[in-house]
């Protein structure tokens, strides 16, 4: 196998290719070029179709480089290059992570002050990891709670909680156990069975 430079010009998309990739995702591609290099290249076929690396060829021409790197793949048939676009793909989505190693080695690299935007992850996903502020485990916090048992009936603490969109409004009803709807307002922790408002009189 051997690496070859081409102008991006001569490179043409697979015409069918099934993989989507976001301005978001072309911009983080881009941002890794730019602080790597192209160290991952192009694969094409014989008609320099490209078969693996569409975003990079994007991200490529998105920062005016001008030549890639490439890797001609010429003795296969239509039937195993479509295959290849789409297993190329898959397969690396079918990996996963060392969480331990990843988050330990995250925070090496923010303690050395790198910068973390060119790891691709979204800011929420590493803010837990490196700022020791961010509640990890919410059903811990109440740990040492006291039971909800005053006379009055008054909560002990009131906390407010914003929410960035409703896949996090809906984990955290999961987290707490109770559910909501689009009129709740406040939820009660631990769930309150019965609310005595009998002897409570407001003027």
């Amino acid at each position: 196998m051997q690496v070859i430079e081409k102008h991006i010009d001569d490179l043409k998309p697979y015409k069918n290719n099934p993989r989507k990739h976001t301005e978001r995702q072309i911009n983080q591609i881009a941002e890794s070029i730019k602080e790597f290099g192209f160290v991952n290249p192009i694969l094409v076929d014989e008609t320099d179709t490209i078969l693996a690396g569409h975003g990079r060829y994007h991200a490529a021409k998105q920062i005016n480089q001008e030549m890639l790197p490439v890797v001609v793949v010429d003795k296969l048939n239509d039937q195993q290059k479509k295959a290849l676009v789409i297993a190329d793909n898959k397969i690396a989505m079918n990996s996963s992570w060392d969480e331990d190693m990843l988050w330990n080695q995250i925070r090496q690299l923010n303690d050395e002050g790198f910068d973390l935007s060119v790891l691709a992850f979204d800011e929420m996903e590493i803010l837990p990891m490196i700022d020791s502020n961010v509640v990890t485990d919410p059903l811990a916090e109440w740990q040492d709670m006291p039971e909800f048992d005053q006379e009055d009936l008054t909560p002990h603490r009131t906390l407010f909680v914003h929410f960035r969109n409703d896949q996090d409004y809906d984990t955290f009803l999961k987290l707490v156990e109770q559910t909501g709807t689009d009129k709740t307002k406040s939820i009660w922790f631990p769930e309150l069975e019965m609310m005595q408002t009998e002897k409570k009189r407001y003027g």
